[in-house]
């Protein structure tokens, strides 16, 4: 009985020894190195350029299906570390993930058991980008493979944990203060929205008073026109003038017959309306010499091709041509500057000018008989639509 125990001990013993020593070959592991890469690699990239143009360019059509075929069940899917690199060749934040996972291979000689040597595969973070839950399913799906009890101890479980929480309050306050901006932008675009509502109400009120004040102006004047013969009879036939023209001096009523009425209001409407073209005139006068008085405003057109000039300066220097009367798009446009110059550099050309009379030949100075009409472009360029009409004397 005793030597039986004594076996079993052994036994025991040696099967404890077995499972805690190192069986995982050193060419199995490089395999699983390159197997853990594999996925770190995919994970980094989907969470870190998913919206670049090498994601949809390059990761989806060439690298991802590399990768996404590696399997424990068959080693020669997963691709070694060249084979990544060169998948990895316009992606440097990604190879460095990768040479990084691949220097665990120098471990190998370092590491006494199986699960030591699994928990060398193990990532955390890289770049920002958590790599934590990658990890746990690289891990126990070697563990699985190789049928050996390990993985996260209760201690790591809780670090992750803490590194996963601190990961999420940090997107958290990144999320908030995203929040906040996008709040200030829409409060900004409130206020503006409401006042251009008010500033929109303001012109429409102003715009009802004004139509209402000359309808009412409207409306007293043509009241005004339809009382004024009544108010002219009455005010005639009380007038003293009248009185004492038609008393006789025998004190005898004179009656006034209709034709005397009508003859005296006639003329007393012609009256009226001789002082309403004299208020006209007067006033007619008064707007003309204000407009006389009143300076246009000269643009000086410049960088002639053809019918077009390519700008209008307030500078007068070196052109021949200045733009007035602007209206929108279209304005008039003459002739300026010095004559003899113009005359000497034949500046007179059928796109610009059209010559009433006169020739270049005998002539001493340039007369314009009407302005062009010229059309704005493409910004403060100006086509020519209307030549000016000139003689030379």
């Amino acid at each position: 009985m005793k030597q039986i125990l004594i076996l079993l001990s052994i036994f025991l013993f040696c099967s404890f020894i077995s499972s805690a020593q190192k069986t995982i070959s050193k060419e199995d592991f490089e395999f699983l190195v390159d197997y853990a890469n594999s996925h770190y690699i995919m994970a980094f990239i989907e969470k870190n350029d998913i919206n670049k143009p090498y994601y949809d360019d390059t990761y989806i059509k060439k690298v991802k299906p590399e990768l996404e075929i590696v399997s424990l069940e068959n080693f020669e899917t997963i691709p070694d570390y060249r084979k990544i690199s060169e998948l990895l060749s316009n992606n440097g934040l990604a190879l460095r993930l990768a040479e990084t996972i691949n220097e665990r291979k120098n471990e190998y000689e370092n590491v006494q058991s199986n699960e030591q040597l699994i928990n060398e595969l193990k990532a955390t973070k890289w770049e920002n980008v958590d790599l934590i839950p990658t990890a746990e399913i690289v891990l126990n799906s070697i563990f699985e493979k190789f049928n050996i009890e390990g993985g996260t101890t209760a201690q790591n479980k809780v670090q992750q944990q803490t590194i996963q929480t601190s990961t999420q309050v940090e997107e958290l306050q990144t999320q908030f203060v995203q929040l906040q901006q996008k709040n200030e932008e829409l409060s900004i675009e409130s206020k503006l929205e409401d006042y251009q509502k008010s500033l929109l109400l303001f012109k429409l009120i102003v715009l009802g008073a004004a139509i209402l004040i000359i309808g009412l102006i409207g409306i007293l004047l043509f009241f005004l026109k339809t009382k004024s013969r009544d108010f002219i009879i009455k005010h005639v036939l009380d007038s003293q003038r009248i009185n004492e023209k038609f008393t006789s001096t025998s004190q005898r009523n004179y009656v006034l017959s209709e034709n005397d009425i009508d003859t005296i209001v006639d003329r007393v409407l012609k009256l009226q309306l001789l002082n309403e073209t004299e208020f006209e005139h007067s006033r007619e006068l008064t707007k003309n010499l204000s407009n006389e008085t009143s300076k246009p405003v000269y643009k000086y057109l410049k960088g002639k091709s053809g019918k077009v000039f390519n700008r209008a300066e307030n500078n007068p220097d070196n052109s021949f041509f200045r733009l007035y009367n602007e209206n929108d798009d279209f304005a008039l446009f003459e002739f300026c500057g010095d004559e003899v110059e113009a005359l000497a550099k034949r500046i007179f050309s059928e796109d610009v000018f059209t010559i009433v009379s006169g020739s270049y030949t005998n002539a001493h100075s340039i007369k314009t008989i009407k302005p062009g009409k010229i059309k704005r472009f493409g910004g403060d360029q100006w086509e020519v639509i209307e030549p000016i009409q000139i003689k030379f004397i």
